[in-house]
Protein backbone atom coordinates (compact mmCIF):
# COMPACT_ATOMS: atom_id res chain seq x y z
CA UNK A 1 0.00 0.00 0.00
CA UNK A 2 2.64 2.24 0.90
CA UNK A 3 4.35 2.05 -2.60
CA UNK A 4 1.20 2.19 -3.99
CA UNK A 5 0.79 5.81 -2.92
CA UNK A 6 4.18 6.49 -3.84
CA UNK A 7 3.44 5.25 -7.76
CA UNK A 8 0.41 7.67 -7.21
CA UNK A 9 2.02 10.79 -5.82
CA UNK A 10 2.86 12.56 -9.16
CA UNK A 11 -0.84 13.23 -9.88
CA UNK A 12 -1.15 15.47 -6.71
CA UNK A 13 2.55 17.46 -6.76
CA UNK A 14 3.12 20.50 -9.37
CA UNK A 15 5.80 19.55 -12.01
CA UNK A 16 9.37 19.88 -11.28
CA UNK A 17 8.45 19.38 -7.05
CA UNK A 18 7.06 15.62 -7.85
CA UNK A 19 10.81 14.15 -7.96
CA UNK A 20 11.52 16.07 -4.83
CA UNK A 21 8.56 14.93 -3.07
CA UNK A 22 8.84 11.35 -3.89
CA UNK A 23 12.53 11.29 -2.50
CA UNK A 24 11.91 13.18 0.24
CA UNK A 25 9.03 10.51 1.32
CA UNK A 26 11.07 7.47 -0.14
CA UNK A 27 13.97 9.25 2.30
CA UNK A 28 11.59 9.55 5.42
CA UNK A 29 9.86 6.11 4.97
CA UNK A 30 13.44 4.21 4.58
CA UNK A 31 14.32 6.14 7.77
CA UNK A 32 11.31 5.08 10.00
CA UNK A 33 12.16 1.36 8.28
CA UNK A 34 15.55 1.48 9.58
CA UNK A 35 14.92 2.63 13.02
CA UNK A 36 12.23 -0.03 13.74
CA UNK A 37 14.13 -2.68 12.07
CA UNK A 38 15.70 -3.32 15.19
CA UNK A 39 18.24 -5.65 13.94
CA UNK A 40 21.96 -5.23 15.80
CA UNK A 41 25.07 -4.39 15.00
CA UNK A 42 26.57 -8.14 15.93
CA UNK A 43 24.82 -11.53 15.20
CA UNK A 44 23.51 -13.90 17.54
CA UNK A 45 24.79 -17.39 16.22
CA UNK A 46 27.09 -18.33 18.27
CA UNK A 47 26.62 -21.87 19.90
CA UNK A 48 24.94 -22.51 23.17
CA UNK A 49 25.08 -25.29 25.79
CA UNK A 50 21.78 -26.77 26.94
CA UNK A 51 22.73 -25.99 30.80
CA UNK A 52 20.46 -23.32 31.68
CA UNK A 53 21.49 -20.61 34.36
CA UNK A 54 19.34 -18.49 36.74
CA UNK A 55 19.79 -15.20 38.20
CA UNK A 56 20.07 -14.26 42.03
CA UNK A 57 17.26 -12.44 42.67
CA UNK A 58 14.49 -13.32 39.69
CA UNK A 59 13.39 -15.99 37.26
CA UNK A 60 15.53 -14.46 34.43
CA UNK A 61 17.56 -17.91 33.21
CA UNK A 62 19.95 -17.91 30.10
CA UNK A 63 22.00 -20.41 28.43
CA UNK A 64 25.56 -21.40 28.81
CA UNK A 65 27.41 -20.21 25.79
CA UNK A 66 29.75 -22.91 24.06
CA UNK A 67 33.21 -22.68 26.25
CA UNK A 68 32.18 -20.55 29.04
CA UNK A 69 30.70 -21.23 32.91
CA UNK A 70 29.14 -19.82 35.90
CA UNK A 71 31.26 -18.35 38.32
CA UNK A 72 30.17 -16.65 42.09
CA UNK A 73 31.02 -12.47 42.95
CA UNK A 74 32.10 -13.34 46.08
CA UNK A 75 33.97 -10.10 46.37
CA UNK A 76 30.95 -7.83 46.19
CA UNK A 77 28.19 -9.86 46.11
CA UNK A 78 26.89 -7.22 42.88
CA UNK A 79 26.56 -9.69 40.02
CA UNK A 80 23.24 -11.25 39.22
CA UNK A 81 24.52 -13.84 36.72
CA UNK A 82 28.47 -13.65 35.83
CA UNK A 83 29.64 -15.93 32.95
CA UNK A 84 32.98 -16.21 32.84
CA UNK A 85 35.00 -18.08 29.21
CA UNK A 86 37.09 -21.52 29.78
CA UNK A 87 40.25 -19.71 29.24
CA UNK A 88 39.23 -16.06 31.40
CA UNK A 89 39.63 -13.88 28.28
CA UNK A 90 36.40 -12.33 28.42
CA UNK A 91 33.18 -12.21 31.34
CA UNK A 92 29.38 -11.69 30.72
CA UNK A 93 27.79 -9.89 33.59
CA UNK A 94 24.57 -9.45 34.68
CA UNK A 95 23.76 -6.23 37.09
CA UNK A 96 20.42 -4.88 37.98
CA UNK A 97 19.73 -1.26 38.15
CA UNK A 98 18.52 0.03 40.72
CA UNK A 99 16.31 2.74 39.34
CA UNK A 100 14.50 5.01 41.71
CA UNK A 101 10.87 6.38 41.75
CA UNK A 102 12.08 9.92 40.14
CA UNK A 103 13.87 8.29 37.26
CA UNK A 104 10.93 6.03 36.93
CA UNK A 105 8.70 8.44 36.30
CA UNK A 106 11.23 10.91 33.56
CA UNK A 107 11.40 7.22 31.46
CA UNK A 108 7.82 6.64 31.11
CA UNK A 109 6.47 6.46 27.91
CA UNK A 110 10.39 5.33 26.65
CA UNK A 111 11.41 3.46 28.95
CA UNK A 112 14.41 1.74 26.37
CA UNK A 113 16.33 4.80 25.87
CA UNK A 114 15.81 6.43 29.42
CA UNK A 115 17.49 3.03 31.21
CA UNK A 116 20.11 3.65 28.62
CA UNK A 117 20.83 7.17 29.33
CA UNK A 118 20.67 5.91 33.22
CA UNK A 119 23.45 3.46 33.12
CA UNK A 120 25.83 5.89 30.80
CA UNK A 121 25.45 8.32 33.52
CA UNK A 122 26.70 5.95 35.97
CA UNK A 123 29.76 5.45 33.33
CA UNK A 124 30.39 9.17 33.66
CA UNK A 125 30.20 9.58 37.56
CA UNK A 126 32.36 6.61 37.27
CA UNK A 127 35.29 7.85 34.75
CA UNK A 128 34.89 11.38 35.06
CA UNK A 129 36.83 13.17 32.64
CA UNK A 130 38.61 10.39 31.22
CA UNK A 131 35.18 9.00 30.11
CA UNK A 132 35.14 9.26 26.03
CA UNK A 133 32.29 9.38 23.82
CA UNK A 134 30.21 6.46 24.18
CA UNK A 135 30.25 4.70 20.48
CA UNK A 136 28.14 2.16 18.34
CA UNK A 137 24.61 3.14 20.14
CA UNK A 138 21.60 0.94 19.48
CA UNK A 139 18.33 0.00 20.22
CA UNK A 140 17.50 -3.28 18.63
CA UNK A 141 15.21 -6.63 19.06
CA UNK A 142 15.57 -10.38 19.60
CA UNK A 143 12.50 -12.26 19.74
CA UNK A 144 10.40 -9.72 20.00
CA UNK A 145 12.15 -8.19 22.97
CA UNK A 146 13.91 -5.09 23.06
CA UNK A 147 17.39 -3.98 24.06
CA UNK A 148 20.07 -1.03 24.34
CA UNK A 149 23.54 -0.84 23.48
CA UNK A 150 26.26 1.26 23.61
CA UNK A 151 30.23 0.63 23.57
CA UNK A 152 33.39 2.43 25.47
CA UNK A 153 36.25 2.20 26.73
CA UNK A 154 37.76 2.13 30.04
CA UNK A 155 40.56 2.78 32.10
CA UNK A 156 42.45 -0.76 31.02
CA UNK A 157 41.93 0.32 27.27
CA UNK A 158 39.64 -2.90 27.50
CA UNK A 159 36.56 -1.93 24.50
CA UNK A 160 33.06 -3.09 26.63
CA UNK A 161 29.82 -3.31 25.16
CA UNK A 162 26.56 -2.54 27.87
CA UNK A 163 23.20 -3.92 26.75
CA UNK A 164 20.36 -2.67 28.87
CA UNK A 165 17.11 -4.25 29.08
CA UNK A 166 13.86 -4.90 31.18
CA UNK A 167 12.55 -8.34 32.68
CA UNK A 168 9.40 -8.55 34.57
CA UNK A 169 9.71 -5.65 37.05
CA UNK A 170 13.22 -5.26 36.59
CA UNK A 171 16.16 -3.71 34.20
CA UNK A 172 19.12 -4.75 33.52
CA UNK A 173 22.53 -4.34 32.50
CA UNK A 174 24.90 -7.02 30.48
CA UNK A 175 28.23 -5.76 29.88
CA UNK A 176 30.94 -8.14 27.82
CA UNK A 177 34.31 -7.10 29.30
CA UNK A 178 37.18 -8.63 27.24
CA UNK A 179 40.43 -8.82 29.31
CA UNK A 180 43.31 -10.80 26.70
CA UNK A 181 40.80 -10.65 23.53
CA UNK A 182 42.01 -9.03 20.49
CA UNK A 183 38.34 -9.59 18.99
CA UNK A 184 35.74 -8.19 20.66
CA UNK A 185 33.27 -8.38 18.33
CA UNK A 186 33.29 -12.30 18.55
CA UNK A 187 32.51 -11.06 22.41
CA UNK A 188 29.69 -9.48 21.30
CA UNK A 189 27.75 -11.81 18.78
CA UNK A 190 28.13 -14.07 22.13
CA UNK A 191 26.71 -11.52 24.04
CA UNK A 192 23.84 -11.24 21.92
CA UNK A 193 23.43 -15.34 21.47
CA UNK A 194 23.15 -15.23 25.33
CA UNK A 195 20.37 -11.98 25.43
CA UNK A 196 18.70 -14.45 22.51
CA UNK A 197 18.68 -17.15 25.13
CA UNK A 198 16.84 -15.34 27.46
CA UNK A 199 13.20 -17.18 29.04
Amino acid sequence: MKFEFLLNIDNTIPRGKSAFYSSFIILALSLNYCSNGFSSLYNMDYPLTNEIVKTKTSQLTVKIPQGWFTAEDNENNLIELWLVKDDYSATLNFIALNVDSLTMKEIRGDEINGIVKFSQAFRKAKYGKAMKEFTNQEVFEINKKQFAAYEYVDDFKRAIRVVVFSFGNKYYELSAIPFKTENPQELYKIQNSVLSSIN
